[in-house]
């Protein structure tokens, strides 16, 4: 399959797509008016200019697109809308910060870790925090919008240059030439025709560039230091991306912060990051993207109906109107929602007793560009939920887009309005037994339904949930799902569940979220059909095993008259017996990964480990040149596996001691 990525920026836009080589074939045009807050007339002349995409089949696979957002101004709701009206299927809309963490592959199956992305385009700089799970879940933790984009730039060099331009110049266009021009050289020379045409020739030094924009580079460091001090989970990797990212001195400027010191910065095709990190969507099937609860406005925010995260502006780079705050609409704000990856609305699906049937409802039913349909008092039942506040449909996006930012008019478009879809699915209930297959008449489904077992039945950990992932068979558009715990822990919740899971909730959530707790448990799956075909009744069972417990450690060292000394301290939520370990000291600038990759320096007996109470060893740390690592190895390379101990540390960079 073909896919197109595209990245609508405001003063750039990109398309990209694999060419006959299998490499990205990426076509850049420079936008004559603002393609974040005027797409419909924006996105018709960039998928024409770009070769690889201009001629779009009528019909296939070829038609399908997937989207970035800017997390500052993007309504996906309206992309999804303009680019279905240019022929294409909206397979997916990610958040600009999340397919520049997919173009630098730092996200990964089994990763852990925190990064910053530091988005800087022609007319913003965002600071996005992302947490990265290990099972592909990706959380917008928070996001940093100031008005320092590549245009204050050239202002503070256009007044520089105010007297030394010849008459009839426009300032703003020859500071960006001069400043493209200069990149990382002494010195740059232009030439520019005044109002009665003679050529003129203006030079800049590097030193006069670099007295300009001195204030606007420090405003620049300042906000990517405190967005590194402040994250409640340590940063361990920078990423740079936009076309002021692309400057050379970029990257050590950043590298030389003392909030920076140790961690990774990286900066490949800054400018590219988005549309390049859009290609390799495809290879991420049950790739989630979570934001953290909405904040309200208030001084120093904007007030931006973007559905994540308020986004702060300093107040001194980035004054908003006075009417600008507004409050928060949806009444579950506080909750985190989830990308849509598919453009139908969706309907929450109903719990059937369980925890994580609740949950559902109450987030997967409220996502950015969703249209629900309104739900009758009969549909609800008696022991529903009191009828939802959430505000109504989002009226057709108009081409009409105010911004304080915008110094030209969009015309009104001539199309008819857009009419979303809506659905009216009818709640499940509840069923105290398992029969072999639903009754007729059942509210799983209006027609008699077949039971029949899903291929691929697999789970995936997320601390006391499962997200369970199965190949739908064909014609199913529901699937019942049942488990049962394998053991019975105090206080540990309900022992068994029996819920009911619409395909459209599944594919929107990536996945069939249950919350079992961290003991083994049995799942079954069955998927329910109006024709039985060629198969047979039966449904898929799936034994997990219990979460192993995990002990996190964290290294430090500290200096002392004798020496140097080495400290580790190991913790865990729930009291466990560890085993004995073995702390290596490793030099190089790469990790060990096993025992035979360093010196032992330190044995930690096998002894109980209480709940909540840290356990620490000290030792002497020799005396090194360059980068060395603490890292922890059970004894025994089995001992974690059998025991059902996790050793790990708490953050990958702070392996680091020197």
């Amino acid at each position: 399959m073909s896919v197109i990525a595209i990245d609508l920026g405001h003063r750039f836009g990109r398309v990209a797509r694999f060419g006959p080589d299998g490499g990205p074939a990426v076509t850049t045009a420079e936008l004559t008016v603002d393609g974040v807050l005027d797409p419909v007339r924006v996105l018709p002349r960039l998928l024409g200019s770009a070769p690889a995409a201009g001629d779009v089949p009528a019909t296939g696979p070829d038609r399908t697109a997937v989207l970035g957002r800017p997390v500052s101004d993007g309504r996906e709701d309206e992309l999804r809308y303009v680019v279905e009206r240019a022929g294409l299927d909206v397979a997916r809309v990610v958040p600009d910060p999340v397919a520049v963490a997919l173009h630098y592959q730092a996200i990964a199956e089994g990763v852990d870790h925190t990064v910053l992305v530091c988005d800087q385009g022609a007319t913003r700089l965002d600071l996005s925090v992302l947490a990265i799970a290990p099972d592909l879940t990706v959380h917008l933790v928070r996001t940093r919008s100031l008005r320092l984009g590549g245009d204050d730039w050239d202002a503070a060099l256009a007044a520089d240059l105010a007297g030394r331009l010849p008459d009839g110049v426009d300032a703003m266009s020859a500071a960006e030439s001069l400043r493209r021009a200069l990149g990382g050289s002494d010195r740059a020379t232009e030439f520019f025709d005044d109002a009665t045409g003679v050529r003129h020739e203006v030079a800049l030094e590097r030193s006069d560039f670099e007295r300009a924009v001195a204030p606007l580079r420090e405003q620049f460091l300042v906000g990517v230091a405190e967005q590194l001090t402040i994250a409640e989970t340590a940063v361990d990797t920078v990423l740079l991306a936009g076309g002021m990212c692309a400057a050379p001195e970029r990257r050590a400027e950043i590298e030389a912060l003392p909030a920076a010191q140790g961690l990774t910065v990286r900066c490949d095709r800054p400018e590219l990051a988005v549309v390049l990190g859009l290609l390799t969507l495809h290879d991420f099937g049950v790739l989630r993207v979570v934001t953290g609860p909405a904040v309200r406005s208030g001084p120093g925010f904007a007030g931006l109906d973007t559905g994540y995260p308020r986004v702060a502006v300093d107040p001194l780079l980035d004054p908003e109107p006075a009417g600008a705050a507004a409050t928060d609409p949806e009444p579950g704000a506080g909750c985190p929602r989830v990308e849509d990856p598919e453009p139908a609305a969706r309907q929450g699906s109903s719990s059937t007793g369980t925890d994580a049937g609740r949950a559902r409802q109450t987030t997967a039913g409220r996502h950015d560009g969703a249209f629900e349909a309104p739900e009758s008092e009969a549909d609800r039942g008696s022991s529903a939920a009191p009828p939802s506040t959430d505000p109504p449909p989002p009226t057709p996006p108009s081409t009409d887009l105010p911004h304080p930012e915008a110094t030209y008019s969009h015309p009104q478009s001539a199309e008819p309005p857009y009419t979303p879809p809506s659905y009216t699915d009818a709640p499940s209930t509840p069923s105290p037994e398992f029969p072999a297959t639903p009754p007729t008449g059942s509210p799983l489904d209006p027609q008699a339904v077949f039971a029949v077992p899903v291929d691929q039945l697999q789970t995936l950990r997320r601390g006391d949930h499962l997200l369970v992932l199965w190949a739908w068979p064909a014609g199913a558009l529901s699937a019942r799902v049942r488990w049962r715990r394998e053991g019975s822990v105090a206080g540990a919740g309900p022992e068994r569940g029996d819920d009911v899971c619409r395909r459209r909730v599944y594919e929107h959530d990536g996945g069939f979220d249950l919350a079992v707790g961290r003991g083994a448990a049995t799942v079954t799956v069955e998927a329910l059909v109006a024709e039985l075909g060629d198969g047979c009744e039966g449904a898929s069972s799936l034994l997990v095993p219990a979460a192993p417990t995990v002990v996190a450690y964290e290294p430090s060292v500290r200096r002392r008259f004798t020496g140097r000394a080495a400290s580790v301290t190991f913790t865990s939520e729930t009291g466990c017996d560890l085993p004995e370990v073995r702390i290596v000291h490793s030099l190089g600038r790469f990790r060990p990964t096993s025992m035979a990759e360093g010196n032992v320096l330190h044995e930690v007996p096998a002894q109980r480990l209480a709940a909540g109470t840290p356990l620490t060893v000290e030792f002497p740390l020799p005396a090194t040149r360059g980068p060395s690592w603490l890292v922890c190895f059970p004894a025994d390379a089995d001992a974690d596996t059998d025991s059902g101990i996790d050793i790990r540390p708490t953050a990958l960079h702070r392996l680091r001691v020197t």
